[in-house]
């Protein structure tokens, strides 16, 4: 019986060998079989799969201009020419022939214009000053400098028929920044009185802006070296007088043609010594608006002060009509 069984387990174990290993050669050889088919599809996925992220990684990333605005390209006032730089459009005024003589024409003196003085004696305020010249171009005047006047009154030649002469006494840096614009607007000229040794100070007009307005058209003169009481001290004469003129050609490159005199006063000795330093005319004040030959070293001038209102100022010339 033992036997048997032992038999019998024999042939089972024997049967169970061959079967596993006569199944186990056909799935290996299958599976060598499969495997090639697999293989290139495993692979071709395997290489393409990669290919766009490597791409997105390689990528360099472009960052986009800015458009934020720079200091370079914005604009300052000074950028933008003022108004006032452009001149109103005037008719030519038609000239009139003045014998030599005697010349009927309004001298207008200023000292400041600026709103800074709220309208006391020595300060006009910018509207005010605007509305002054707006005044004497409508009613039909014309600038001249000083120079242009003593010129025909000396030889005689052509003036407009209501001629103006507008001056400027001491330097100040306010004409330069307020009246210089208004006049150029309105197509006038005036005349400058400095006071040589401020061409360097603070508040008062430098070489270079006085060369701006003399090639503009304006005349710059001679108010003396320190603004000092001439007939006070003679000795002094020479400085206040020469020398304040030889600064003041060197610094405009231009002629310096007349002298008014400090606080309009002068004795015989220093007109005099204004004639000797070759100048052509000394400038005081007063009423007179008739200037003749024999006042040409003390033409009078009508001082403009900072309370008149239009009216007032209407009073100070001769033609006010059309």
């Amino acid at each position: 019986m033992f036997k048997k069984h032992k038999s019998m387990l024999v042939i089972r174990l024997a049967s169970l060998s061959i079967f596993l290993f006569g199944c186990s050669t056909p799935a290996i050889a299958n599976i060598q079989t499969v495997s090639p088919e697999l293989s290139p599809t495993v692979s071709y996925t395997l290489t393409i799969s990669p290919t766009p992220f490597q791409a997105i990684t390689n990528t360099p990333m472009v960052i986009p201009p800015s458009y934020t605005p720079t200091s370079t390209f914005t604009v300052t006032p000074t950028d933008t020419p003022l108004p006032t730089d452009t001149p109103i459009p005037t008719e030519t005024p038609v000239l009139v022939w003045n014998p030599a003589g005697d010349i009927i024409a309004p001298i207008l003196l200023y000292h400041h214009v600026s709103n800074v003085g709220g309208g006391t004696r020595y300060y006009v305020s910018v509207d005010t000053f605007r509305a002054q010249m707006e005044a004497l171009r409508e009613w039909g005047y014309t600038s001249i400098t000083i120079s242009d006047l003593v010129d025909v009154l000396i030889n005689g030649g052509n003036l407009p028929p209501r001629p103006v002469v507008i001056t400027f006494d001491d330097g100040n840096i306010d004409i330069y920044q307020n009246a210089f614009p208004i006049m150029r607007e309105m197509g006038f000229v005036g005349t400058f009185y400095i006071v040589a040794n401020r061409l360097h100070s603070n508040y008062f007009v430098n070489v270079e802006q006085l060369q701006e307005m003399s090639n503009d058209g304006w005349e710059i003169g001679s108010h003396g070296m320190s603004h000092s009481d001439l007939t006070l001290d003679h000795s002094i004469i020479n400085y206040e007088v020469a020398e304040s003129r030889s600064i003041l050609v060197d610094a405009i490159g231009q002629p310096v043609n007349t002298f008014a005199y400090p606080y309009g006063k002068t004795d015989e000795f220093v007109t005099n010594k204004v004639s000797e330093y070759g100048y052509h005319a000394g400038i005081g004040l007063g009423l007179n608006q008739e200037h003749t030959l024999g006042t040409l070293f003390y033409l009078n001038r009508r001082e403009v002060q900072g309370d008149y209102n239009l009216s007032t100022f209407q009073s100070l010339l001769p033609w006010s009509d059309h």
